[in-house]
């Protein structure tokens, strides 16, 4: 089976930084990807350069056979709806309700009637437990409803796959428990995941595969039991030996 994404040879360099040296790595429909390391290690320059959010340097990003490097504006607006993004702050219109936030992009970019849309909006808010939100501002949500709400959004566009990146991190603890539930309930219906995240727990019980990261590479890919008991590289040893 094809791999729905494959990142080949991949660079991203700031003046005479390298943030990110010649990466490799397929992902297959269904995977659930923890992508994990220290800060600074490139992970989140990595995802955003998945949909083109920041333009590698060099390098090819193969989504569905096409080469996201070489794909005009007008192509990547339409590729990026099938490839969701949630980010660690949730970037929700404030003078939006959670309705609007959601049925916007639906609406515009892919011509959906505003009827459809907001049934479907409805019924991922009810999916995570947010149903009785659609009509108040994002002002009023916890961060954690926030959160969910940001999902719901890129959820909305029907996305192929989900790219998370560090979705809990600005959370107070009390709410990381909320945003997770749905991200493992996503996991259990099959969606592919890619999901930068410091919820060592999370990455351990949800996904089906680690990637550790660390100076601008992916320095091994293992299954959890295997990685999180068997590390194979130093720099994962000594990650591991101060965030577990």
């Amino acid at each position: 089976m094809e791999p729905i994404i494959k990142v080949e040879n991949l660079s991203k360099q700031f003046k005479n930084n390298l943030i990110l040296n010649h990466v490799n790595a397929n992902v297959n429909k269904g995977d659930v990807i923890s992508l994990i390391g220290p800060s600074g290690a490139g992970k989140s320059t990595f995802l955003r350069c998945l949909n083109m959010l920041g333009k590698p340097t060099g390098g090819k990003v193969i989504f569905n056979g096409k080469n996201l490097m070489t794909s005009s504006q007008k192509e990547l607006i339409h590729l990026r709806t099938h490839l969701g993004m949630v980010f660690q702050s949730f970037n929700l219109f404030d003078n939006k309700t959670v309705l609007d936030n959601i049925t916007l992009a639906p609406m515009k970019v892919n011509h959906e009637d505003q009827a459809e849309a907001e049934k479907k909006a409805y019924q991922l808010l009810k999916m995570v437990g947010l149903a009785n939100k659609a009509h108040v501002y994002p002002y009023s949500l916890s961060g954690g409803q926030a959160q969910r709400v940001a999902i719901v959004r890129a959820l909305a566009m029907n996305p192929e796959v989900m790219l998370f990146d560090e979705p809990t991190s600005a959370l107070d603890p009390e709410m990381v428990g909320d945003v997770l539930r749905v991200m493992q309930n996503l996991a259990k219906q099959g969606m592919t995941m890619i999901i930068v995240t410091h919820e060592m727990e999370f990455a351990k019980n949800v996904s089906n595969h680690i990637w550790f990261m660390d100076h601008g590479n992916i320095q091994e890919k293992s299954d959890p039991k295997q990685f999180f008991n068997h590390p194979k590289t130093k720099d994962a040893q000594t990650f591991l030996s101060k965030v577990l």
